[in-house]
């Protein structure tokens, strides 16, 4: 009788959750920026490497919800931008890989197909315009169409359309990889419903 009254249970429900969405932002967070870091001495992956990144926010979004899947991705595109040595690898993840998964989770759920396509192509132009922008007319570090010297004038032009391609693969390929982690691994390997 003279010792600490017991929380209630749902306190200790709310105090769990909430340890529980911090650690995990944690961890995502941590690895995305490992990810993002190693973009420095892995030149090859400098544009795959944010695409990994921004697939954990997926884990963010279906193990918390998509305000904590926000947070982390700011967090982690604050932290990318001052420790990550590649700085192409670190605009990609905050100008579009980064939150585009928690994007595509509020998009997916609208019924207008033709009408949400154009939004998500739009999204991801507006990012690559922004991209190329930076780097022809702010950082100058880098020639972007260094390399495309074949095709002459329309290398600009090339390289828009190979990105709007890689753009619907990567949107394809996240939908699935998103049904992959919860239809399968959450399930089978969590063992959560």
């Amino acid at each position: 009788m003279y010792g600490r009254r017991p929380y209630p249970l749902h306190l200790i429900r709310m105090k769990n959750e909430l340890a529980f969405r911090v650690a995990l932002g944690g961890v995502i967070g941590s690895l995305c920026l490992l990810f993002m870091f190693c973009s420095g001495f892995l030149p090859l992956f400098e544009y795959t490497i944010p695409t990994f990144a921004g697939f954990l926010m997926v884990i963010m979004i279906v193990e918390t919800n998509a305000g904590w899947a926000f947070l982390t991705y700011i967090a982690v595109s604050l932290m990318s931008i001052l420790i990550t040595p590649n700085l192409q690898a670190s605009l990609l993840f905050v100008l579009f890989m980064g939150y585009y998964p928690i994007l595509k989770y509020f998009l997916d759920k609208f019924n207008a197909r033709v009408f949400i396509f154009f939004v998500k192509l739009a999204v991801f132009n507006a990012a690559a315009i922004t991209f190329y922008a930076l780097f022809q007319y702010v950082f100058m570090t880098e020639n972007l169409l260094e390399g495309m010297e074949s095709f002459g004038k329309y290398a600009l032009l090339v390289l828009w359309a190979g990105a709007n391609v890689f753009f619907l693969i990567y949107d394809r390929l996240l939908g699935q990889l998103t049904d992959i982690y919860v239809n399968w691994f959450r399930k089978k390997i969590l063992k959560r419903k």
